[in-house]
């Protein structure tokens, strides 16, 4: 809802409201709902909508351009600001979308002509602010555009910064620090979101915290800058690392869409960012669909497979009651090994049978859906597609390129390459007819070059490229579940949850590992988009060991998946495979639609999925970390109905209790089955683990 009086605006969602002074650029509030009262007499703190050189305000700037004379300094002033009846799109760019009004506003420099522009949706229904910005170029001259970010939000007080890094296999670890005096910078600068430092991070103090993300794949920069004025100032948007933008006479420049959202405590802030993505990130066929049990080859064969390799997993997936078999790489061109035949998607017939959609009908005849990976960004210099177009690739002329996982990147700047991608990706999808795409992404950018191109320009229009291409391919098979990965979580962002309805949340499978991806994956994306497996152990990550039992458990975090050859496994760990997909189907609504809290107790962890009228929920705490003599483990729920009592059960046990709400979330509940003597013997460093399932009882 927005209402204006005047030069002031308020922008209302259901729990928090955001006021604006136009004519003065200002926020003056931004928190918990306001009620009634006169948002006039707020006071003015000088919380600005935007910065640049110019004025006497020497904190970081959102807006840093060159005019034509050398200036750098502008004096932008309130033009106008009209409330939109729709929601503008991004040319170019992916960004929310959902029914509402839009506020823009309007900022013009009378000396240069420059106009900047900034758009402000609130929707409703997940408390998320989305903020972008455009400048346009009305001089007579062409402009240099050195940043342009696409949110300011100024604060004050004193707050802590909280980021989520890492690096593969280790992606989004919760990390928490004052931010102090001084700046603060989370970013990313090798070309994508990256796995080191994700886009998603949060501005805390202890009257509530502030999250903010970009709608963005491409490098981002977040900064949090508290002066010695006691301001603090956070900047959310694309990276000003090699970024140097010609704005020709006349033309526009875009800034990818950010979001903002406040909430009173972590819980509830990823409660809103998590209906935030599923109402106006992911969309299509997929949106609140339930997605599919797989089956995985990779781990279970890696290059090593023939059609009746793949079959007989196949075979013994649909035994389990998986519903989709997915073919990872090595099925195209000749490629045995990492070396080779990336860009050449045309069958290896001596590994799949007849080619793929030989094999595709043979795997839906037994009942399952077919799924296959592509990699459709990278090149191999071994391969028909280099010797034909080096050009292609992604390389500075007369140096030797860095070649990291043996491959090299194609120039994605180009449209001539686009309209390969495109092409090529679109034949296997519909030769193979397939359900489901895995889109990997394995290496970052470093031989940064394409002809004609200026080096500060790259960067911006190689996503620009990538963005046209997954948006042409994904238009084209709509009904197409699309799994994006970059050796595993390295792109898990909000720009590319715009085209993949779900993502692949690290390449680490291992279930100790996996709790800390996941827990720091859920504080800013739904456990609807994480992808989660069940892999052979010893782990081929780790080479630790866990029960299948936990392995699972874990799994239920995200969207179940089986990444090991079934084969190999004995018919009492096939029996138990088969009994947990039955269960996760059963409950699969609750897994993956519910309301998703983590848990932590003292050496424990896990997470609650509590059912929206909190009628049920599915509970799954893991133990750590245990030695002789220590008390045994308690945990404290999250989510449910204080007032109601729930029947309490081990899933897997004979234990069941009636306790309250209240009691459950308010005292220390002990857990019982977690832990015994003989399990102590067995346990040798692995998590212990256990799925509790509480059902209200009717009164």
């Amino acid at each position: 809802m927005i209402k204006k009086k005047g030069q002031y605006i308020r922008l209302d969602t259901a729990a928090t409201t955001l006021v604006i002074r136009a004519d003065t650029a200002e926020y003056l509030y931004y928190g918990q709902r306001l009620g009634g009262g006169d948002i006039a007499a707020i006071p003015s703190a000088g919380k600005k909508l935007f910065s640049c050189p110019g004025t006497n305000d020497y904190t970081e700037y959102s807006l840093l351009f060159e005019s034509a004379d050398g200036g750098f300094a502008a004096d932008l002033q309130f033009s106008k600001a009209r409330v939109l009846a729709e929601k503008p799109e991004i040319p170019g760019l992916p960004s929310s979308y959902g029914d509402g009004k839009t506020l823009e506003l309007k900022y013009v420099d009378a000396a240069s002509r420059l106009s900047l522009f900034l758009y402000y949706t609130a929707f409703d229904n997940s408390d998320v602010i989305a903020v972008s910005s455009k400048l346009v170029n009305g001089t007579r001259k062409p402009v240099r555009l050195r940043r342009l970010m696409s949110l300011q939000l100024d604060l004050t007080g004193d707050y802590s910064v909280v980021t989520f890094d890492g690096g593969w296999a280790r992606e989004r670890q919760r990390h928490e620090r004052d931010a102090g005096c001084g700046i603060f910078v989370n970013d990313s600068k090798s070309g994508y979101s990256s796995h080191a430092h994700n886009p998603f991070i949060e501005v805390k103090n202890e009257y509530g915290v502030y999250g903010f993300n970009l709608v963005y794949s491409g490098n981002h920069k977040e900064t949090v800058e508290r002066g010695t004025d006691g301001r603090t100032r956070v900047l959310v948007g694309i990276n000003d690392y090699m970024f140097d933008w010609a704005l020709p006479v006349g033309e526009s420049f875009y800034a990818p869409e950010a979001v903002m959202c406040w909430a009173p405590d972590e819980d509830a802030l990823s409660l809103r960012m998590h209906a935030f993505v599923g109402e106006h990130i992911v969309r299509g066929k997929w949106k609140r669909r339930e997605r599919p049990v797989l089956v995985n080859n990779w781990e279970g064969t890696y290059f090593d497979f023939n059609e009746e390799k793949l079959l007989s997993i196949a075979a013994a997936a649909k035994e389990a009651g998986a519903e989709l078999f997915v073919l990872d790489d090595g099925w195209f061109g000749h490629r045995n090994d990492d070396t080779s035949s990336l860009g050449d998607w045309y069958d290896n017939v001596e590994k799949t049978g007849g080619g793929l959609a030989s094999l595709a009908d043979k795997v839906r005849a037994m009942g399952l859906s077919f799924g296959i990976w592509v990699e459709p960004e990278m090149i191999s210099e071994d391969s028909d597609l280099y010797r034909a177009h080096p050009n292609y690739a992604m390389k500075l002329p007369g140096r030797k390129p860095v070649r990291l996982r043996n491959q090299l990147m194609l120039n994605m700047a180009d449209e001539r390459v686009q309209n390969f991608v495109v092409r090529t990706i679109c034949d296997v999808i519909a030769r193979s007819n397939a359900d489901y795409v895995k889109w990997d992404f394995n290496r970052s950018m470093t031989d940064c070059y394409g002809k004609g191109i200026p080096a500060g320009e790259y960067f911006h229009r190689y996503m620009l490229g990538y963005y046209r291409v997954v948006c042409k391919i994904t238009k084209r098979f709509p009904f197409v579940l699309f799994e994006g990965c970059a050796g595993g979580g390295g792109r898990l962002d909000l720009g590319s949850l715009c085209f993949f309805s779900q993502y692949w949340t690290s390449d680490n499978t291992d279930a100790r590992e996996r709790i800390a991806i996941q827990s720091g994956t859920s504080y800013g994306y739904p456990q609807t988009v994480m992808g989660a497996h069940v892999s052979a152990c010893p782990n081929h990550q780790t080479g630790a060991s866990n029960s299948l039992e936990a392995r699972f458990n874990v799994a239920c975090e995200g969207l179940l998946g089986y990444e090991l050859d079934l084969t190999k496994l004995s018919e009492e760990e096939r029996a138990e495979i088969a009994s947990q997909i039955s269960f996760y189907k059963e409950n699969r609504k609750l897994l993956q639609f519910g309301d998703h809290y983590r848990l932590q107790g003292k050496n424990t962890a896990g997470f609650i999925t509590v059912s929206k009228d909190r009628n049920g929920a599915i509970a799954v705490v893991n133990l750590l970390e245990w030695h002789p003599g220590d008390p045994a483990p308690c945990i404290r729920l999250k989510g449910l109905n204080p007032a109601a009592n729930y029947e309490v059960s081990v899933r897997e046990g004979d234990w069941v209790r009636c306790i309250g709400g209240d009691v459950l979330m308010q005292a220390d509940i002990p857990l019982p089955g977690l832990f015994d003597f003989e399990a102590a013997k067995r346990w040798s460093g692995g998590i212990m683990s256990r799925m509790y399932i509480l059902r209200r009882q009717r009164s």
